[in-house]
This record gives structure tokens, C-alpha cells and sequence, in this order.
């Protein structure tokens, strides 16, 4: 089967990763082929050239497409009555705005023939576009396959070592974790350094300043391999992700493989993965630094916790893997394929 993967940019991103896997995968038995929404350059790109599949720039003689990410609707509500689409969707709440910003895009919802989404959660979120659709809606967790097939060396350090991995821009809220850090006692700052790895798109003047004014402290890496990334990851005394919306972010999941202890923002999505506070992660509400600056001091100086948290986290993450998401995939494809055939019978 020929299936093109639309994808939205190249850089590095728990999305872009998601259609690197899925390319490796479908390789196997397909004819891929990867269309960016936005062409430009990337350790996405560089890795899909490197296992030579084709970037291409139109979808003409396709047999299936799978689009990805919300930003891929248009796509879908313009030509998928001409070819089988399948949606996946990967955004959560921000998805809605997204829709609400620019209504085009809901109409993938009418014309995708399944849509495939992380988490129960999602389902809710796009309740109001999904109940009439006529797609096959499909709850598929994701997860890094490439943090299984290689051998992951901890990256060297000095000082405890805060990591946080994603795009650095609003929705991420890294000014929350730097004054999160500065609330914390002058001793206890000296003494860790925080990694942010991720594309920099916009960080507030005064955490501009507050990075500026300690370099020795705050390092800003920019987009980094997988592999780089998770060898900071592996070295982390604490993982921190304060976002203000999420669906299942796949550096949770890297995390919980590595036994790295997590501090998260509180996000509904979060209790239908199953994370829950003191259990497997600590959690603060969007935004507030004095709860986010009380949890980092319990990991970073509390040894049972630290070893409590990762272990519950483990566990979690192992029940998830039960279920291989590669497999679920090839039932979505041939499920979409064997209906377009029954269509053509005209049943």
C-alpha cells in the first residue's frame, strides 16, 4: 500500500517523533512517504533521509494518508473524500482553541475516515466534533520506541540536574520551573544546574533576565537529537513539565522508562493516563511556583521519594506497553482500507 504521512515541521517534537515511528514501522510493509505541512529543516527530516523515506511535496498516487497533528484538519477536510485519511490527533485542549481559532479545521472531523487519539481524555475534549462524525474513533497511546533499541548513557554532571524537554513557547510555561528554581534556598540553588531542550521560540523578559544573570544555572540547548535528549533525561534527578495543556506527552513516558522522578503541572488529562500525586509524580496547579518550588525540594532532598515515585511510575508504564501501539496501528490501516474497498462495491 502506498501511504503518504502528513506531517507539520520537522523539528523535534513528542508529535514529529510519533511519525518518525510510525514511518520506521510501516516501512516494513508499505511504500511511505513524508509531506510536511511547513517543509524546513530538522533532526525529523534528517533521520527519515537517513532511512530513505521520501519527502515529498504533494500526495498525488496515494492509496491512504495519515495526517498528523490537529494542524493537519484542512488537509483532511479538502481532500479526504478523495482518499482514505486517517487523523491523528495529538493535541488536547490547545486542539479546541486551535478549532475555535479557525473553525476550516473542524470539517476533518466529517471527512477523515478514523481518527486516532492518545488518550480517553481527548475523546471528551472533542466530543462536540466527533458525535456525529462518521470516523472510527480510536484511543491509541503512544510511545518511543527508540528509548528501547539502543543503549542509553546518562550524560555527565556536577550538580543535581533539573531537565525539562518541549518547545520553549507559552503553552510550555518554562518561566514556571526557573522561578520555581529561585524560590528555593541560595544553598540549595548553588547546587543544581537546569537542562531545557527544545526548540526556543519565546521565553517572558524577566525569566529572560533571571537565565542571563545565572548562566552557571540555567542552560538553554536548543532542539537536540533523541538520542541527546534522552541522555540528559537519563541523568536527571528530576524531569519537570509545567505546561497549561497537554495530551500524553511523550517525555512523561521516557521518564518513567528511564526511573526518573516527575514534577507535572495538574492537567486532567494526566488522571486518565494514570498519573496520581505522591504516587508516581508530584503535581502543582498551572502556574503556581510555590507548590512547583515544594515539590522539586522534596525529590532533590528526599531519598525515599525519589525512589518511591520512579518505581510507581515504572509500574504504570509497564501496564501501558502491554498493549503494542504499532499493532494497533496496522488494525486501524487495514480496518480504514478494507471499508474504502467495501465503498467501492458500492455497500
Amino acid at each position: 500500500m502506498k501511504i503518504l504521512l502528513l506531517n507539520d515541521e520537522f523539528y523535534t517534537t513528542g508529535a514529529s517523533t510519533a511519525i518518525l515511528r510510525l514511518a520506521e514501522h510501516l516501512r516494513e510493509q508499505h511504500d511511505v512517504s513524508v509531506m510536511p505541512r511547513i517543509d524546513g529543516e530538522g533532526d525529523i527530516k534528517t533521520k527519515l533521509k537517513a532511512l530513505d523515506i521520501p519527502i515529498v511535496s504533494n500526495a498525488s498516487d496515494v492509496d491512504l494518508v495519515i495526517a498528523n497533528t490537529m494542524m493537519g484538519g484542512e488537509f483532511v477536510a479538502k481532500f479526504g473524500a478523495q482518499c482514505p485519511m486517517i487523523w491523528w490527533i495529538h493535541e488536547s485542549d490547545i486542539g479546541r482553541q486551535f478549532i475555535l481559532r479557525n473553525p476550516a479545521l473542524a470539517e476533518g472531523f466529517r471527512q477523515a475516515a478514523a481518527i486516532v487519539f492518545q488518550t480517553t481524555y481527548q475523546k471528551m475534549v472533542y466530543s462536540s466534533f466527533t458525535f456525529d462524525s462518521p470516523a472510527e474513533v480510536h484511543v491509541l497511546p503512544f510511545w518511543n520506541d527508540a528509548i528501547y533499541t539502543q543503549a542509553i548513557e546518562p550524560a555527565p554532571k556536577e550538580k543535581l540536574r533539573i531537565v525539562s524537554i518541549g518547545t520553549v513557547e507559552p503553552r510550555k510555561r518554562v518561566q514556571d520551573t526557573i522561578n520555581a528554581v529561585e524560590l528555593l534556598s541560595d544553598s540549595m540553588k548553588r547546587e543544581i544546574e537546569c537542562v531545557f531542550i527544545g526548540k526556543f521560540i519565546h521565553l517572558p523578559e524577566r525569566e529572560q533576565a533571571i537565565v542571563k544573570a545565572h548562566p552557571e544555572r540555567y542552560h538553554f540547548l536548543g532542539e537536540q537529537p533523541n538520542e541527546i535528549a534522552l541522555r540528559y533525561l537519563a541523568s536527571a534527578d528530576c524531569f519537570v513539565l509545567a505546561s497549561s495543556s497537554e495530551s500524553q506527552p511523550l517525555s512523561i513516558w521516557e521518564s518513567f522508562e528511564l526511573e526518573v522522578p516527575i514534577c507535572v503541572s495538574d492537567l486532567d488529562t494526566y488522571q486518565h493516563i494514570g498519573l496520581k500525586h505522591g504516587v508516581n509524580a508530584l503535581v502543582h496547579p498551572v502556574g503556581n511556583t510555590d507548590i512547583l518550588a515544594e515539590n522539586l525540594r522534596t525529590i532533590l532532598t528526599n531519598q525515599s521519594v525519589r525512589a518511591s515515585l520512579p518505581k510507581a511510575a515504572k509500574s504504570l508504564l509497564l501496564r501501558t506497553l502491554a498493549k503494542d501501539w504499532r499493532s494497533g496501528f496496522d488494525g486501524i490501516i487495514r480496518d480504514v482500507a478494507t471499508r474504502r474497498e467495501i465503498s467501492k462495491l458500492g455497500y
